[in-house]
Order: structure tokens, then C-alpha cells, then sequence
């Protein structure tokens, strides 16, 4: 685990914060596929958009520490700001957030193209084979195919 606080840190924020913003619309909003008859695919378009753009910009400075504790040069003299330490960088991040907050999504599309597409698109696959539903029963199951054992044990 040494070194894997940036790494770790930002697939927990981006995990946490994505499935949780997209499944709680995804319950709330429905009645837009169902009884309005909007398109399933459009509505989820606009869902995971929404949950990965957010989820991405919670989630992104936490692997931006990783860039600042080991690519940024030192000060003068040798002395690193956050003693070699990620947690510190990070906590520092956290203090600065008001100044510099815009600077800490600096390589955010440089990201995009190297892992967050690729995350998109099996997202949607996942929603597509139904990981993301209500309903995990799955069709070709004892239960589903023969009702009455449900029933008999």
C-alpha cells in the first residue's frame, strides 16, 4: 500500500460518487422511460454524463497529488513542501482548494483520453447487461423457469 494513496483515493471517489449519483437518478427518473415514453438510451446519456462528469472532477485531484509528490520539481535547496508524503500533498491541496482549485484539474483531458473514455464506455456496457438495475434475478434462473419450487420448499 505504500505509495497507492493517490491511486487508491481516486478510484474510491470516482467509484463512490459515480454509482451513487447514477443508480439514485436512475431510481428518481423512471417515469421518464417508462410512462413518458423518452428513450431509455437518451435518458441514460444524459444520467452518465452527468454522474461521470462529476464523479471525474471530485475524483481527478487525488490523482493529481500523484503528479505534484513525485513529477514537481523540489524547492530550492531540496526541501519538498509535503515531505515526500501524499497524505500531506493532499491535505495541502485540501487547504489551498480556495486559491488554487482550478490549477489542481490541470491534465484532466490528458486523463479523459487515457482512462476516461475507456471507463464510459464499460460503464455502459455494464448498464446495457444490467449490473446497474434493481432487478438482479437473473431471466434464465430456477425460480424464473419454474415458479412453483419457489413456492413448494
Amino acid at each position: 500500500m505504500r505509495g497507492a494513496f493517490p491511486i487508491a483515493m481516486n478510484q474510491f471517489l470516482f467509484w463512490t460518487t459515480f454509482m451513487t449519483l447514477y443508480t439514485f437518478n436512475k431510481n428518481k427518473w423512471f417515469f421518464f422511460w417508462v410512462y413518458q415514453d423518452f428513450s431509455y438510451d437518451y435518458c441514460k446519456m444524459i444520467n452518465m454524463i452527468f454522474s461521470f462528469s462529476l464523479a471525474s472532477a471530485v475524483a481527478y485531484p487525488a490523482y493529481y497529488t500523484r503528479e505534484m509528490g513525485d513529477l514537481w520539481p523540489t524547492e530550492r535547496g531540496g526541501h519538498c513542501t509535503w515531505n515526500n508524503n501524499y497524505r500531506q500533498c493532499y491535505k495541502w491541496m485540501i487547504d489551498n482548494m480556495d486559491v488554487h482549485g482550478v490549477n489542481f484539474l490541470t491534465g484532466y483531458w490528458q486523463w479523459m483520453r487515457r482512462y476516461g473514455f475507456i471507463y464510459f464506455g464499460a460503464l455502459w456496457t455494464a448498464d446495457n447487461l444490467g449490473m446497474m438495475s434493481n432487478s438482479n434475478e437473473a431471466h434464465n434462473s430456477l425460480e424464473v423457469m419454474y415458479p412453483h419450487f419457489a413456492e413448494s420448499s
